[in-house]
């Protein structure tokens, strides 16, 4: 798992944060302005550690069923 999987991870992992938040926010009536603030920073925030635990427990060795990220589980699929 290189760089490019972790970027792509990332990227996707903002994105899809990002949308939800903002979307939240604007249900419960803020600003458009102060909800995509929010949005990005919580959403920064979640990928942050996101990518950090999956990359700390991807260098222990350890496999994530539902990631399904790993080597072994792509060649089982």
């Amino acid at each position: 798992m290189g760089t490019k999987f972790w970027v792509i991870r990332a990227a996707k992992v903002f994105t899809l944060v990002s949308i939800l938040l903002f979307m939240i926010e604007i249900l419960k009536g803020h600003e458009t302005l102060s909800a995509l603030g929010f949005a990005l920073l919580w959403s920064f925030i979640a990928t942050a550690i996101f990518i950090a635990t999956r990359l700390y427990h991807s260098s222990k060795g350890r496999h994530c069923a539902l990631c399904n990220d790993t080597p072994d589980d792509k060649k089982v699929s």
